[in-house]
């Protein structure tokens, strides 16, 4: 048997196919009591959320309006996947067989409600996009025959599609393959395990030239590169003690990490992080929180799963897995504020630089879109 990949379990997951995604609630060691007290008006209104900062009105900070999106498009089921601008979304086409399998990736225009088409997916493909940013898109593709997985790039100016690297043969297995992938200066920065035979013995930064096409190792033992101050950084393990850190690439900055972090984002300037908090005492379910790194703050806890956590220099954001309001936090006013008052729902965020997309999943009735505006 093979050994675990040393990695830290940083799931920075791409969101992909997430207004389709069944909306179970983990079931494993989640609560079914509230922490909390509730975050908004009304005896009979309990949230998961206990909130440690202010709640906030709306109005003259965030504008929210309804988007309306056609059921199918080539007679396939549509869904928003990223933010590429203020007024255009990556979108993906699938079918249900009976899961989802996405067929198409193309570009829906909000101005004139047009979509069209940027590149389909081969059969026996699965796709996860990563990223879409400077134009490109940056997407896994993995065979379901033979697992393999390589990392693609689709450049939306020119069509060009490209394949970056094939991964090692137990990528897909290990835990890396969760692992962040950034878009920086000129290069797409990844990350891949090395073996020693049938053994996983380390991780890998690689950097990718987009010009030139050649692939580099960039700096061996470390992964999960992440933007911080429009600086690469990556994470690295000290082999002496075990525990992880957050390096810059001029090695002059270290942010020690807690074991008990799952989830990792940056803000621009400020990291935040989604923290396993342990078992509540009373109830034995674990309880999440989501952490400012830098200023070692606590700006929520959550009584039930959250993942999916989000960041720009507006706005942190975190799936759900219990029906809620939609409500995000606001970090120039250190604030939250509740999008929409009436819609109790699953809630996915995808942020762009100025408007972010909240899509609002249910247990019986279809998948509603929001975008919303920073002020």
């Amino acid at each position: 048997m093979k050994k675990g990949t040393p990695t830290l379990a940083l799931f920075l997951l791409a969101i992909f196919l997430c207004s389709c995604q069944s909306a179970n609630i983990p079931d494993s060691n989640m609560p079914d009591n509230d922490v909390s007290t509730p975050y908004n008006q009304g005896a009979e209104s309990k949230s998961i959320y206990q909130l440690n900062k202010p709640v906030i009105e709306l109005e003259g900070h965030v504008e929210i309006e309804p988007l309306i999106f056609p059921d199918k498009i080539n007679n396939m089921k549509t869904a928003v996947s990223n933010v590429i601008s203020n007024t255009q979304l990556l979108m993906i086409l699938y079918e249900e067989n009976p899961l989802p399998i996405i067929k198409e990736v193309g570009v829906y225009d909000l101005n004139n409600q047009k979509y069209s088409h940027s590149f389909s997916v081969p059969e026996n493909k699965t796709i996860a996009i990563v990223s879409v940013t400077n134009g490109l898109i940056v997407y896994k593709e993995i065979d379901n025959l033979t697992n393999n997985a390589s990392l693609n790039c689709y450049d939306l100016k020119t069509g060009e599609n490209s394949e970056i690297y094939v991964f090692s043969p137990e990528y897909s297995s290990s835990s890396v393959s969760y692992n962040s992938i950034v878009n920086y200066n000129g290069k797409i920065y990844f990350d891949d395990i090395v073996s020693d035979g049938d053994d996983v013995i380390g991780v890998n930064l690689l950097a990718w030239d987009i010009k030139t096409k050649s692939i580099d190792l960039y700096k061996p033992n470390s992964q999960n590169p992440i933007l911080l101050n429009s600086e690469l950084m990556y994470i690295s393990k000290n082999q002496k003690t075990g525990l992880y850190f957050i390096e810059s690439s001029q090695h002059e900055k270290i942010i020690q990490l807690s074991e008990r972090i799952s989830v990792l984002a940056s803000a621009t300037d400020e990291l935040y992080s989604i923290n396993n908090n342990g078992n509540d005492p009373q109830t034995m379910r674990t309880i999440w929180s989501v952490n400012s790194l830098l200023e070692d703050e606590e700006i929520l806890l959550a009584s039930n799963a959250i993942d999916l956590l989000v960041a720009n220099q507006f706005v942190v954001a975190w799936r759900n897995f219990t029906p809620e309001k939609p409500i995000i936090y606001l970090r120039n006013l250190d604030s939250f504020t509740i999008l929409l008052e009436n819609e109790i729902a699953y809630n996915t965020y995808l942020l762009g630089d100025k408007s972010g997309i909240l899509i609002c999943s249910h247990d019986n009735t279809p998948t509603t879109y929001y975008r919303f505006t920073y002020s």
